[in-house]
């Protein structure tokens, strides 16, 4: 489904024209994301008046630092009831590091899904999972529609940048982190962001947000030019949600 059109270079001053965050780290005290509720809240204010409106917030599964389970999640995030500022809904997921809790959670149907049975991953940044293929082949048997994680982020990838081709053909959907554009995480990994925004390969765009500090440096990221192009290229995905 196309949501922009090709038309002419926008003038973009916030994430109004996208309006959806589906990767961010606002449940209170469940990984590295908000602190607390108070925490949380503030960091939510802030996405609303960058322009957001609709929040799928996605903290870690990872069995050997952030072990959540859809209960323990599910808990943090009823904290966050009746406390959300008019105007913006959020929704829960979560990160899962492709590990074995993850492999457990798949089994017994605990794992939650974003919209469209899609699952948000991740691994490890530095060395490639040498059955990446196979787990992503068995998670698309078992109905599940994979979203690659900040796709940029991994080390490995970056002098096989053909790689991501075989994972587009494999139906794996790519999501850009929005302070990627920026020189947050270095230049090498902005240089890989812009690249794959070029060569039309992400589908969505998510905030990635952890703290109250990545505000400020996601007020930035509009004025970039591939942001700009990203939005007008009419493949991202977020308003599918």
């Amino acid at each position: 489904m196309i949501f922009f059109k090709r038309s002419g270079k926008s003038k973009l001053k916030d994430f109004g024209n996208i309006g959806v965050d589906m990767h961010s780290h606002l449940v209170p005290g469940v990984d590295d994301g908000a602190k607390d509720v108070a925490d949380s809240i503030q960091i939510i204010n802030g996405l609303k008046e960058l322009g957001f409106t609709k929040l799928y917030t996605t903290p870690h599964t990872l069995q050997d630092i952030h072990p959540n389970t859809h209960e323990t999640l599910k808990t943090a995030h009823a904290l966050l009831d009746g406390l959300l500022p008019d105007g913006i809904s959020l929704d829960l997921s979560s990160e899962y590091y492709m590990d074995e809790q993850f492999g457990r959670q798949v089994g017994e149907g605990t794992v939650m899904p974003l919209p469209g049975n899609r699952l948000l991953i991740e691994f490890s940044q530095i060395s490639r999972p040498h059955d990446l293929e196979e787990v992503i082949f068995d998670l698309g048997i078992k109905g599940y529609n994979i979203i690659l994680a900040h796709p940029e982020r991994y080390l490995f990838f970056h002098k096989q940048f053909t790689y991501f081709t075989r994972l587009k053909e494999m139906g794996v959907e790519l999501q850009v982190n929005a302070l990627s554009l920026t020189d947050h995480y270095g230049k090498n990994i902005r240089s890989i962001a812009e690249k794959l925004i070029e060569k039309d390969m992400i589908d969505f765009i998510g905030t990635d947000i952890h703290h109250v500090r990545h505000l400020e440096i996601l007020k930035r990221v509009p004025e970039s030019k591939f942001f700009t192009r990203l939005v007008d290229s009419g493949l991202l995905k977020n308003q599918s949600f």
